[in-house]
């Protein structure tokens, strides 16, 4: 998918892309604070592949847009074309975004040379530009073979163990963690599977853009077992529940009754009262915080509100991925690990 910031008189300059690529375009038509929307609304399209702005779209100074964009690189991981037709490559402007590795810039002013940029800048390597003025890329060079990354392999000494995993608030990445969790247990000689106990139906939305092999009533994905259902195909080490957003006025059985129970949440200032809401709601249980796109100059002030022993994990935007929180994953484990 493809999130367009545009102005009114752009709102169709990628329609044809639409039409060509099969891929969907959700437009954002105003003027907007990128600054503003980074911060507060681009975690609710944290899924999408592509970022397309539209320069006459932002109401910041181009030194202020780079340092915009700047920050969203830090946080999420999508592919950013900026369109600026007639900006001459010599602008400081154009030289800032290539030094900040947004090289698909599109500055054409004619029509069929605007929609080949375009096309080039969707298309599989993207737009290759110079890094800095007077350097270029080159495309010659041979290619780096990085090595294979050895990954430890566990042991764990236990069976069935329920993780649940619920959320402050909705949209806080219950469901990524969920499955990277899964993921890393699987990676590092465990087993795990993931069960849904939620309504949000995020499983279902999955299986239908993956078409997965179901065995029994396990779907499976990278090496992992899914389920829909409590009934199970067969024992694992850990089974991980995805109970989506902590109930308000009954915390949820599958929450409960889990082994090991997380809380997710991220850090935006209007959301840190529901944060605090919430570790109330569970006082009674023994229950670990998991701080979710915290920016760093508020981390000290969630261990002082929230949990001194709250821990804060990385930003991810990939279901499969088995890394990228796997110090975090260890510790929370490491009662279950054999030495």
């Amino acid at each position: 998918m493809i999130l367009y910031l545009t102005s009114s008189n752009k709102v169709n300059l990628l329609d044809f892309i639409e039409t060509e690529l099969e891929l969907p375009i959700k437009k954002l038509i105003g003027s907007f604070s990128l600054n503003s929307f980074v911060v507060k609304d681009m975690r609710f399209y944290s899924h999408v592949r592509y970022l397309a702005i539209e320069r006459g779209a932002i109401k910041e100074t181009d030194e202020e847009m780079v340092q915009a964009l700047l920050s969203f690189q830090m946080m999420y991981e999508m592919r950013i074309i900026v369109i600026s037709e007639g900006l001459p490559e010599s602008s400081p402007f154009f030289q800032e975004l290539i030094q900040a590795d947004i090289q698909n810039v599109v500055t054409a002013e004619k029509t069929e040379v605007i929609q080949d940029e375009i096309r080039e800048c969707f298309s599989e390597v993207g737009m290759l530009r110079r890094k800095a003025e007077g350097e270029s890329i080159s495309l010659e060079a041979p290619p780096q073979i990085s090595p294979v990354e050895e990954v430890t392999q566990l042991r764990f000494n236990c069976t069935n163990v329920t993780i649940s995993i619920a959320g402050c608030d909705r949209r806080v990445g219950v469901t990524t963690t969920a499955f990277n969790l899964v993921c890393w247990i699987n990676a590092h000689g465990g087993t795990a599977c993931y069960v849904v106990a939620n309504s949000n139906n995020h499983l279902a939305h999955i299986i239908q853009l993956f078409k997965p092999d179901k065995f029994g009533n396990a779907y499976s994905m990278e090496g992992s077992d899914f389920y829909m259902t409590k009934e199970l195909n067969q024992d694992y080490n850990f089974i991980v529940i995805d109970c989506g957003m902590l109930k308000e006025h009954k915390i949820q059985d599958s929450f409960v009754n889990s082994d090991i129970r997380l809380l997710c949440s991220s850090a935006m200032p209007y959301e840190m009262a529901g944060f605090y809401r919430s570790m109330e709601r569970c006082k009674n249980l023994n229950v670990q915080a998991l701080g979710l796109f915290v920016p760093d100059n508020i981390k000290t002030y969630l261990s002082q509100s929230i949990s001194q022993d709250i821990i804060f994990c990385n930003a991810s935007h990939d279901l499969f991925d088995s890394k990228i929180n796997g110090e975090v994953f260890k510790k929370l484990l490491n009662t279950y690990i054999k030495v």
